[in-house]
């Protein structure tokens, strides 16, 4: 049997307030006016009610928020990443902006399908590249004609050879592997504290000698581990058995017997050992096929670098230096010309500066060949 009482039952009656009796309706209507005269705090059914009233519109608000925010979502994303609907899945794919990977664009490396990438942008310069080949074709042979013909006067040397002279007469730098090369009784360098010294008259003075297989030990070395950083004198320590002050350097009385102290003057001192080398290519204009890399010391001028080219080429000095179109001065040096030095560069992406990434400087031909 159907329960009747769900039907008559009124939802919104237990929400009201109850009956009053007519037996004590005088009473109530009293206190009714002295309740509303005074600060009457809200019945707990009605509170309910206006509560459960206020949650819903809440929540209803929070909906429309939420639908609001969603559709705006979808308003505020880039025309290249929302496809036309009415295109096809290959045409709205084809509308996209494309992605690529490392690998895609490390394969597209040559003058026919060349890509870059620069701050995460991907560029194909192949357009630019045929560009630029079709002026190289036009401008290389103007550029060898003007090469021999603006030549300023500090690249056509006297009869005097002004330009050596002046390189030689400058303290020359020289790189750790430059050091590392003179290594043997007849040719012996050591450096001391940046400091390098050609110990080859004291070896031949020395053989016979304890002192002599000492100091060939050395060579080709930098020893200023055993020097005072303070005095610049050889360090001294206690003996294990005889507790005396004795040198680190063994048979250091021998050496003193043979004169001054090397490290004490400037007979023997020929120059000094770089901290910041680099490398650099040398490229004739007539033989770009045979480069030659050189490592050379930031401290040295233009001059200094030739002197080292000489044993390649006896007529250095005679040849227009010019980096990206610039002549280059001799008596700078070459980030003084403008060429920047990018070992650290190097260094932090691990690149080898001893080829391809190096600097290049043009050797230009030129007429005046009476130097040698």
């Amino acid at each position: 049997m159907q329960d009747k009482t769900f039907d008559n039952y009124d939802k919104k009656a237990r929400f009201l307030l109850p009956e009053i009796d007519s037996s004590n309706q005088q009473k109530k209507k009293y206190q009714i006016k002295k309740i509303n005269n005074s600060s009457q705090p809200t019945p707990k059914k009605q509170f309910i009610f206006n509560q459960i009233i206020n949650t819903t519109e809440d929540e209803e608000k929070e909906q429309k928020s939420s639908s609001s925010t969603l559709n705006k979502s979808t308003l505020d994303i880039p025309k290249y990443c929302r496809p036309n609907v009415n295109n096809t899945l290959q045409e709205q794919a084809k509308s996209l902006l494309p992605f690529y990977t490392f690998n895609e664009l490390t394969r597209h490396n040559d003058s026919n399908d060349a890509w870059i990438c620069i701050f995460g942008h991907i560029y194909n310069i192949t357009s630019l590249i045929r560009k630029a080949q079709g002026k190289e074709q036009k401008s290389s042979s103007s550029i060898l004609n003007k090469s021999t013909l603006d030549i300023p006067k500090y690249c056509r040397p006297n009869v005097n050879n002004t330009l050596q002279e002046q390189a030689e007469s400058l303290l020359p730098f020289y790189t750790f592997n430059e050091l590392t090369r003179h290594n043997d009784s007849n040719d012996a360098w050591i450096c001391i504290f940046g400091h390098i010294y050609n110990i080859t008259s004291l070896i031949r003075k020395a053989q016979g000698t304890k002192l002599y297989q000492q100091l060939i030990s050395y060579v080709g070395q930098d020893i200023s581990f055993l020097f005072d950083e303070r005095t610049h004198e050889p360090r001294r320590r206690i003996h294990p058995q005889t507790f005396e002050s004795v040198s680190v350097i063994e048979n250091l009385p021998e050496l003193e017997s043979l004169g001054i102290p090397f490290w004490q003057t400037k007979d023997l001192f020929i120059g000094r050992l770089t901290e910041y080398p680099r490398y650099i290519r040398l490229i004739h204009n007539f033989s770009p096929n045979h480069p030659f890399i050189l490592e050379v010391a930031e401290e040295e001028t233009i001059g200094q670098i030739a002197i080292k080219f000489l044993k390649y080429n006896s007529h250095i000095f005679s040849y227009i230096w010019r980096y990206n179109q610039q002549i280059l001065d001799f008596n700078k040096t070459l980030t003084e010309n403008g060429i920047p030095n990018e070992e650290l560069f190097h260094d932090k992406y691990g690149w080898r500066s001893d080829n391809e990434n190096c600097q290049t400087i043009i050797l230009c031909f030129s007429d005046d060949l009476t130097i040698a």
